[in-house]
């Protein structure tokens, strides 16, 4: 069973200064205790790291944040909405409006360009069309490839594809941004961009960013840590 660490507690009272608040929350997989009675918040607009050794359940908490994991029990508000009680469709629509996430695992649809994967939360968002361009335009932009827009997926690099899925995070503005190990398959270039693009965001836009890493860069520009310990038998 893993063990968190250091949290974030009691660092606001009002209500809605929080973009995720984990409320008794435990999880098991079978016989299996991940995480037993958490409780704590993520105040809106800050940069959190987590940390921990493979195995320590990083993964499920992020997946729990973006509704993609359910908690065995305990409640989990983000933006102050109840997701574990969401249905898996308005669940979906929520996630397409709140939550930008960038997987370990890659997601992206190899028989689709690069422009038709970016564009994909925006159709779970229901944005027309002419916001869909204009939105996918700027994000590629950013990221630094809008030159690849046209290139089929499947030939990518593993790097290439993660500045996909980053650019995919960001297409619908998120308030959430939630990344698993986002710099793991990044050329020391490609990592400095990213790293770059978080900061900017966190400081210019607000925007809460929750990245799972082993990327000493990651944690030295997050503005808190948040470390998993792994409980041996």
């Amino acid at each position: 069973m893993a063990q968190l660490g250091i949290l974030q507690r009691n660092e606001a009272q009002a209500q809605g200064r929080y973009s995720v608040e984990v409320k008794h929350v435990s999880k098991s997989y079978g016989e299996t205790e991940i995480y037993t009675d958490l409780h704590f918040q993520l105040l809106k607009g800050t940069f959190v790291a987590l940390v921990g050794p493979i195995g320590s359940g990083k993964t499920t908490m992020l997946n729990m944040f973006a509704g993609l994991d359910r908690p065995t029990s305990g409640t989990i508000l983000v933006m102050g909405q109840d997701i574990t009680k969401m249905s898996e469709d308005a669940l979906g629509e929520f996630r397409a409006r709140t939550v930008g996430l960038v997987p370990q695992v890659q997601t992206l649809l190899p028989e689709l360009t690069v422009r038709e994967n970016v564009e994909l939360p925006l159709f779970f968002a229901k944005v027309d069309s002419e916001d869909r361009r204009k939105k996918v335009d700027y994000v590629l932009e950013k990221v630094g490839i809008r030159g690849e827009a046209r290139r089929a997926v499947s030939t990518l690099s593993v790097g290439e594809k993660q500045m996909v899925s980053f650019a995919r995070g960001l297409v619908n503005d998120p308030p959430i941004l939630l990344l698993d190990e986002p710099t793991e398959a990044l050329d020391p270039l490609m990592a400095e961009v990213i790293l770059g693009l978080l900061r900017g965001d966190n400081l210019t836009l607000g925007r809460t960013i929750f990245v799972t890493t082993h990327d000493k860069r990651v944690t030295e520009l997050a503005r808190k840590t948040l470390r998993v310990k792994k409980r041996i038998p």
